[in-house]
């Protein structure tokens, strides 16, 4: 195929972008795709590798959407990470242009009415969902084009039916609609295409050739037949060793293991071999990193210092206990190549652009409860090995399997190089994700009958993928169930959604979760104490819970024979009482965040890192404000220990702290240190001089200013 001659052949507007980049030709899988017809107004899924410019011909196609001005463009990704990184690059790429971009990634109740005056929005599948339940035709009214970045996450039990159902609602909302699919690995790319009724291009080539293979006692055994000798160090790493040989070449490296615990420890043994081989200015650099990063977290605490430690020599460590500032700075540092390798776990390995020269992977096997060690899939190895080669930088990638002996290395060849992708299956067949999608879809109208219900699940990637199994049943229940519990009224064949089946929807939760909090706060005759409120929270599906280990229960019990008057709620779910105990161990940690403990103290205590304790008191407070707002629908009397409590977890203080945090620009630290100088409530804020205020510690001149201007705006004496 003539690249060239296909380049020529693109809009004049389009080329002139695509010249004033650097890009003057294109690779052969984007030729092929504009010669399927990517730039008419046929759907396109593409399967091509990292690297190889799919998410270049999915901006072709939303520039050519713009320029036409046929409407606007909506980029759609799995994680919140990967939005900001897309959103910066957007921004930055197209500003001279004159297209605006928006992200969209915070609570699932609310909506910014801007958004969709922007060119190109992007957000999570999930922030679109709720979008969706909100503002159907507001979000589609200008629509154009959507993007599906890592389209195969469909096939994740989790996050599938949310983003099935949202590219499914998209397409029956708006026929004209023109969808991009995104993928780098799709086994059964032409079953999805079929749904989608789009054009299909599959590859394998990449710029940057890949090299895979599984190092064993000191030498590398690539796939090509070529081998290559890694020298130890004193230390006997092999990883390290591997890391070492990388970066002698001037190649940076990323390093996948199993657990966060690995990924640590990998990483200050890779630091004291990596430290000799950095020169003076790089050390001062990351030096200066480690300041940035050490301080980037809500505070200082043991996880972070020995990031700090591990970062001075050019290494860190990344995973989702960390928190999320930390995860930017190193993913933004990394791509600088100030910092030289990174030990993570695989959930780096998803969508968030950090190529290296070499990828090491150890660990390919899990452990699953019930199930003991299983090995990994297909497709998670290859997003791993996938981030080997930097374009631009690397003559060639390198994916390396780390094994122990001859046998596994064999092994290693046939169950992960030599094999397939597993192909990719719906969901939404699982009871629980198709009750949320039904509700949400008859809450906005676009389920209006039994037959509409059935009518919507045939259009979905399920029916078409399972063409002989039947969810007329399961269907069918659900709907018994809307109804029975008073989320949706039937009318001869009609479906309505009440005012709980609406609330319940936009809030974002589970029925089940509204169903239990309903039930419980309309049962309880006694005063709302916090710690029946924690524990009703931490009872509902939505709500993840701490796990707990057998040296755990001697911790815990103290703590739940002296409140167990607490933990006596009427809940419909009958459990084990391990399951019943690991709710009154997050409990227990929520408490301590809310009683100003250090996070430092609670990871250690715990065992968990500070994105873990970030993660656990975000879901409460989102829960906790759904309890709000129900205890309002059906009229349950004195809400505010719910109010006071939902401001109490959102910034981890004690209750005499709820009125200064309600300031803006005044979170738990300055709080706190606003209540120790005398100014305990608002009227003494308002009795207090400037100067006074910018004495405080974590105030200044102008936080006091801002503060001063509140209260007199918003308060009166």
């Amino acid at each position: 195929m003539d690249t060239k001659a296909i380049f020529s052949s693109l809009p004049e507007n389009l080329r002139t972008i695509l010249k004033d980049t650097g890009i003057n030709d294109l690779y052969p899988p984007q030729a092929e795709a504009v010669h399927k017809g990517l730039l008419t107004d046929k759907n396109m899924l593409l399967s091509m590798p990292t690297a190889s410019g799919k998410t270049l011909m999915a901006e072709l196609v939303m520039l050519k959407t713009i320029f036409s001005k046929k409407g606007n463009c909506l980029y759609i990704v799995p994680l919140r990470a990967l939005a900001s990184e897309k959103y910066d690059d957007f921004k930055e790429k197209y500003a001279a242009l004159g297209i605006t971009v928006g992200i969209a990634t915070g609570d699932f109740d609310g909506f910014d009415g801007s958004l969709t005056q922007n060119d190109i929005m992007i957000a999570t599948a999930e922030k679109i969902d709720s979008l969706l339940r909100q503002k159907p035709a507001w979000l589609c009214s200008r629509l154009a084009c959507v993007v599906v970045d890592e389209i195969h996450y469909i096939g994740d039990p989790h996050r599938g039916p949310t983003l099935e159902t949202v590219i499914t609602r998209l397409l029956s909302m708006n026929s004209q609609l023109k969808l991009i699919g995104l993928s780098a690995t799709i086994a059964n790319a032409p079953a999805l295409a079929g749904w989608l009724d789009a054009n299909l291009v599959t590859s394998t080539w990449r710029p940057v050739v890949l090299k895979e293979g599984v190092y064993c006692q000191g030498k590398v055994k690539f796939a090509d037949g070529s081998e290559r000798e890694i020298p130890l160090n004193d230390s006997d790493d092999d990883i390290a060793a591997l890391v070492v040989d990388c970066i002698r070449e001037k190649g940076q490296a990323l390093v996948f293991v199993n657990t966060r615990k690995s990924a640590q420890a990998e990483a200050r043994r890779v630091a004291k071999e990596l430290r000799p081989l950095l020169t003076d200015d790089e050390r001062i650099a990351l030096r200066k990193l480690a300041v940035e990063i050490d301080s980037a977290g809500q505070e200082t605490t043991k996880l972070s210092k020995q990031l700090s430690e591990c970062l001075t020599n050019g290494v860190v460590f990344h995973h989702a206990g960390l928190d999320l500032n930390q995860r930017k700075l190193i993913e933004d540092n990394f791509r600088k190549n100030i910092i030289k390798a990174i030990c993570a776990t695989p959930t780096l390995a998803v969508g968030v652009n950090l190529p290296s020269r070499r990828t090491i992977i150890r660990g390919l096997y899990r452990y699953v409860s019930g199930s003991g060690m299983k090995p990994v899939s297909v497709m998670e190895y290859k997003q791993m090995s996938g981030r080997a080669g930097r374009p631009k930088y690397d003559p060639y990638g390198e994916a390396i399997i780390v094994s122990k002996t001859k046998m596994e290395q064999g092994d290693m060849f046939n169950n992960f190089i030599f094999a397939d992708t597993e192909p990719i299956h719906s969901h939404l067949g699982n009871e629980s994700a198709l009750r949320v999608h039904l509700l949400a879809s008859i809450v906005t109208g676009f389920i209006t009958s039994i037959d509409g219900a059935f009518s919507f699940i045939k259009k979905t990637f399920f029916s078409y993928q399972e063409k002989y199994y039947d969810l007329t049943d399961m269907v069918l229940e659900i709907i018994e169930f809307l109804e029975r519990e008073d989320m949706i009224q039937r009318k001869d064949d009609n479906l309505l959604a009440t005012a709980f089946g609406t609330r319940i929807s936009r809030l974002y939760i589970d029925p089940i979760s509204a169903v239990i909090i309903r039930d419980c706060l309309k049962d309880l005759t006694v005063q709302l104490q916090p710690l029946m409120l924690l524990y009703l929270t931490c009872s509902v599906p939505d709500m993840i819970t701490l796990a707990l280990s057998k040296t755990d229960i001697d911790k815990v019990m103290p703590f739940a024979d002296a409140n167990k008057e607490y933990f006596d709620l009427p809940l419909p779910l009958s459990e084990d009482y391990s399951s019943h105990l690991a709710k009154i161990k997050t409990v227990w940690l929520l408490c301590r965040w809310m009683e100003e403990e250090k996070e430092e103290l609670l990871c250690d205590f715990f065992g968990i890192g500070p994105g873990d304790v970030h993660r656990f008191v975000e879901t409460a407070e989102w829960l906790l404000y759904s309890s709000v707002e129900l205890a309002k629908l059906f009229k349950i009397p004195n809400t505010k220990p719910l109010n006071d409590l939902r401001t109490r977890m959102r910034y981890g203080v004690k209750a005499e702290l709820v009125e200064l945090v309600n300031l803006r620009g005044v979170g738990r630290l300055r709080a706190r240190n606003l209540f120790n100088s005398g100014c305990k409530t608002i009227p003494q804020i308002q009795a207090a001089s400037l100067e006074k205020l910018q004495s405080v510690p974590m105030i200044g001149k102008e936080i006091a200013a801002a503060i001063k201007k509140q209260v007199e705006e918003t308060h009166t004496t």
